[in-house]
């Protein structure tokens, strides 16, 4: 509506100009025919040597004088509104065209610049390449530096990538911290395109100064081209495909440790409708109950005696069957709702343990990222009382990339659960990168040794003195130990040969259904009370038989 009042204001005073306009041309016209009759008249009656005009004459000479006044006037004013105009036009359109922070395209008007540059480079067989460039973790530059830092931050990424490319590359700011470059592409030599992408890369990572501060940052970037020509099309590439082609390798580039790039491969598209189809699965499953806890044996070593299980999460889509913890765990990270999924486990896994013999622990892994959120502890409280469940019975483990978030944080929330009855324990040790200072000054309750050095001991060039030093260190801390991946009697006779420790692997039997668990304590003679109808009746058998990561 706005837009067609404006179209007929326009019209309006163009129809007022152009009757303004001709009135001054009738006045000028008019001025040559009357002038020429009066003048002669005034300038001898002046001089005294005729007579005096007609004074209607003189009246309709002064009247075109000053309709020409008049017109000029009204031109000279059309004039200067038609360069205002088009001086409002041309900000209009910068405005609607360029991203106002660092003064590059957008992604409105990057995707016909492209298609431009396409059929510009087409006729001469030359093809043009999309490279989408996506800072890492740059909500983690904001939330330490503010905003105004991260500001600056994606002006100067956007002036150091356009200070590298070629002149006629279209640079694009798509939106919060995702760049485009749209150049000119030689196909039978991609390795200059190899090259500068690698040479943006490292220029971009050089540290920024912000105020008295340096600030780094890091990009993953993704190509498509035109070339090699596309056989599976049917219609050629056009600007709308590259982009979804090189965010999908901007994607992977993540995917594969950031820092990097990748082109465009076929496959990476199927793995993206994959990784799409996981994330409705995970959201749906959440609702529909298809998590499920599985439970791993935890063994006295020294005795035989089972004191304990681990929870282990397993998954029964209708749609894809049993998936791997460790398919559906980075996912349900990456999307948010870990905390929720474990949540949920934990809870079920609480009130399957109700039943079991008092002496038996419960122990649960939990995310680095559960342990970025300082409510953890309350959260988990809440259901230990919901369940009724004794703290001194159950027990948490974190991995050791939770130490390198926050350690102050950790060990905080490390002694609010403590403080709680909860024991905390150190899961796969050795494949982090954890000091001695900070196993001394974050009060763990065990150590776990990784599988990786326990399935090596007793072989060739094995890891036998690695798995002595860290129970060594444990014994010198006071932390005792465990061992994961027990999966033969070599490797038990080994590790009884050590020391006392608890362990936990196949050797023991695979994870098992919660009416698996009830069976086998059945039988031990360690339930703490018979057994009624539980979530897990139904649960189907576990299918894999090969190991699996733990949730």
């Amino acid at each position: 509506m706005a837009a067609d009042s404006t179209s007929r204001e326009t019209g309006q005073r163009a129809e007022r100009d152009l009757v303004a306009i001709g009135i001054a041309v009738a006045a000028i016209l008019m001025f040559v025919g009357t002038g020429g009759a009066v003048l002669p008249k005034v300038i001898g009656s002046w001089t005294g040597v005729g007579e005096a005009p007609d004074v209607l004459l003189v009246n309709a000479l002064l009247l075109n004088i000053a309709l020409i006044i008049f017109g000029w006037r009204r031109y000279s004013e059309l004039v200067e509104e038609i360069s205002h105009r088009k001086a409002a036009e041309e900000k209009a359109r910068m405005l609607a065209e360029t991203d106002p922070l660092t003064g590059c395209l957008n992604r409105r008007s990057l995707p016909p610049a492209t298609d431009d540059l396409i059929a510009l480079h087409a006729p001469a067989g030359n093809g043009v390449a999309f490279a989408m460039v996506d800072l890492d973790n740059f909500k983690r530059v904001n939330d330490i530096n503010g905003h105004v830092a991260g500001d600056e931050v994606l002006r100067e990424t956007a002036r150091r990538i356009v200070a590298l490319m070629p002149r006629d590359t279209l640079v694009a700011r798509l939106g919060g911290d995702e760049f485009a470059c749209v150049l000119s592409y030689d196909a039978t030599q991609p390795e200059k395109l190899d090259r500068l992408v690698q040479r943006m890369i490292d220029t971009i990572a050089q540290p920024i100064a912000i105020a008295d501060r340096e600030v780094e940052a890091t990009v993953s970037v993704g190509i498509a081209a035109t070339l090699p020509a596309d056989t599976a099309r049917d219609t050629p590439l056009d600007a709308q495909e590259l982009m979804h082609r090189a965010d999908i390798a901007m994607y992977h580039a993540k995917k594969c440790g950031k820092n990097g790039y990748y082109w465009f491969e076929s496959q990476m598209e199927d793995e993206l409708q994959f990784r799409n189809s996981l994330e409705t699965g995970i959201r749906e499953g959440l609702a529909a109950g298809e998590f499920l806890p599985y439970y791993e044996q935890q063994i006295d070593l020294e005795s035989g005696e089972l004191t304990g299980f681990e929870m282990l999460a397993r998954w029964h889509s209708p749609r894809l069957g049993l998936v791997s913890p460790e398919v559906f765990i980075p996912v349900a990270e990456s999307i948010g709702v870990i905390a929720e999924l474990s949540e949920q486990l934990i809870e079920r896994a609480l009130e399957d343990a109700r039943d079991w013999d008092p002496s038996l622990t419960l122990s649960v892994n939990i995310s680095p990222l559960q342990f970025n959120d300082p409510w953890f502890p309350q959260r988990l409280l809440k259901l230990l009382v919901k369940a009724n469940f004794p703290p001194q019975r159950f027990e948490i483990e974190i991995t050791e990339s939770c130490l390198h978030e926050n350690v102050p944080l950790v060990r905080s929330m490390i002694v609010s659960l403590r403080n709680q009855g909860i024991k905390v324990n150190l899961d796969d040790f050795g494949t982090g990168y954890s000091s001695f200072a900070q196993l001394r000054s974050l009060p763990f309750d065990r150590i776990k040794i990784d599988r990786s050095f326990v399935g090596e001991i007793g072989r060739e060039g094995g890891t036998a003195q690695i798995v002595n030093a860290i129970i060594s260190l444990g014994q010198g801390l006071g932390m005792p130990i465990t061992a994961e991946g027990i999966e033969d009697d070599a490797i038990l006779a080994n590790l009884r040969a050590l020391g006392q420790l608890k362990g936990q692997g196949y050797i023991y039997g695979r994870p098992e259904t919660i009416e698996e668990v009830r069976e086998r304590l059945k039988g031990l003679g360690r339930l703490a009370a018979p057994a009624g109808p539980r979530h897990g009746a139904n649960a189907p058998e576990l299918a894999e038989q090969a190991p699996r990561k733990k949730a």
